[in-house]
């Protein structure tokens, strides 16, 4: 004879539980961590209009730069992301508006259990005559993680936009260097519809990766898009450590690769800064941390 099961106070009948799938789709929904932002003009400054955000992704109250640009730090309070976790930002931009967007610290990359990576989907819209600044902290990917990534950016004839990325091999101030699962991006960037910058990385770690012309014995690297109506005249270059370029769309492509994070750090601000002032004829950014 089957005999019932005493109730437990407090917890619903089994009837009412949620099955093992929707159990997991609820726990997928709690890691998933959203912001959306929009920016515009009013009174002649740069205002955030309306945010968006669930938990564990926020902005820290903005601030206006003495060059008239309006800075916005993305923070995760968390450890980083872990295999699994998805983080979504969607970010447009207003006619006239100057946005900078930075992130509090570096992107530390977690494994799951399972295995799934982390995710990560950015969404930028920019209008004409308006200008978007992205750039985040290091992404740093611990032993054993997934990461992959989605950017898009759709930009106005006349928008101005700027994005620079840096991965490290992973822990490498205790040793741990390349001991990732893999790591995935795709950026797109398109200027009135029309594709102007792609770029895909695929790093899946294996016994080649220390080849010459891979990842060799460096340790960090960087790439980044700049788009703007100004003409480049001298492509900031560093020998060993940065190299520019000009797609066939137009926009203003960089790559960078280094031993030492520093290094690579005051090679990227150097470019960063140089190619602001030649597509925009913009002035130092000067942030303090």
């Amino acid at each position: 004879m089957d005999r019932a099961r005493p109730a437990v106070p407090g917890r619903p009948p089994a009837a009412h539980r949620p099955s093992g799938s929707a159990r997991l789709s609820l726990l997928a929904r709690t890691r998933t961590g959203v912001l959306h932002l929009r920016f515009g003009v009013r009174h002649d400054q740069t205002v955030l209009l309306r945010d968006t955000q669930k938990a564990p992704l926020m902005v820290i109250r903005p601030f206006t730069l003495p060059c008239g640009t309006l800075m916005v730090f993305i923070v995760n309070p968390t450890g980083g992301m872990l295999g699994g976790d998805h983080s979504e930002l969607r970010v447009m931009v207003e006619t006239g508006a100057r946005v900078l967007i930075l992130t509090q610290s570096a992107t530390r990359v977690q494994p799951s259990p399972d295995g799934r990576p982390a995710t990560q989907d950015v969404h930028f819209e920019v209008a004409a005559h308006a200008r978007l600044e992205y750039h985040p902290e290091r992404t740093i990917p611990f032993a054993g993680s997934g990461f992959a990534q989605t950017l898009s950016a759709d930009l106005e004839h006349g928008a101005e936009f700027a994005l620079t990325e840096t991965l490290s091999s992973g822990r490498v101030q205790t040793g741990e260097r390349l001991a990732f699962a893999s790591f995935e991006s795709r950026v797109q960037v398109n200027v009135a519809g029309r594709r102007v910058f792609l770029d895909r990385q695929r790093l899946v770690p294996g016994g080649f990766t220390r080849s010459p012309g891979v990842w060799g014995d460096l340790d960090y690297q960087a790439s980044g898009v700049f788009v703007g109506a100004g003409e480049v005249a001298a492509l900031p270059t560093v020998a060993g450590v940065l190299a520019t370029g000009i797609t066939a769309g137009g926009a203003v492509w960089l790559r960078s690769a280094a031993a030492r994070g520093p290094e690579l750090d005051r090679a990227l601000l150097t470019a960063r800064e140089s190619l602001r002032r030649q597509l925009w004829g913009a002035e130092p950014l000067r942030v303090r941390r």
